[in-house]
């Protein structure tokens, strides 16, 4: 029987995000983990903030983490009508490195499995024990 691991946390404004984070890396028993899952969310949280939110603090984002022992989903939630088409980078140039726009995406890319948007929604899933997609 799979025992699988639901957890919603709420955030308003990134203030606690690393606590938040750190919290979700405890609940979901994945510290082998902690620096992919860590990048990951930081990057996806600060983008739900900044450009889902459009840095409004009154605004919730909602974090929404499932775990089945085998992979790992992320549903990042903003509460703003931001449809419009945005685009991950596959790769980055040297020259573009250090640009503000597109390298976080790129990250959370690089470090999951599959990565899509949905609507308002940003889902993430990263496999666990050499499983495949």
């Amino acid at each position: 029987m799979l025992n699988i691991i639901n957890n919603k946390q709420t955030l308003y404004g990134i203030d606690n995000y690393a606590s938040v984070i750190d919290n979700v890396i405890k609940i979901l028993n994945i510290n082998d983990y902690y620096f992919d899952i860590k990048l990951i969310l930081t990057e996806a949280l600060l983008n739900a903030f900044e450009h889902g939110n459009n840095s409004d603090k009154t605004k919730p984002i909602d974090l929404i983490s499932t775990f089945d022992g085998k992979c790992i989903i992320f549903e990042i939630v903003h509460y703003l009508s931001n449809s419009k088409n945005i685009k991950i980078p596959n790769d980055i140039s040297d020259e573009n490195l250090l640009e503000e726009h597109g390298r976080g995406l790129f990250l959370i890319k690089s470090l999951s499995d599959t990565v899509e948007f949905k609507y308002n929604s940003l889902i993430i899933k990263k496999y666990i024990l050499n499983c495949t997609a």
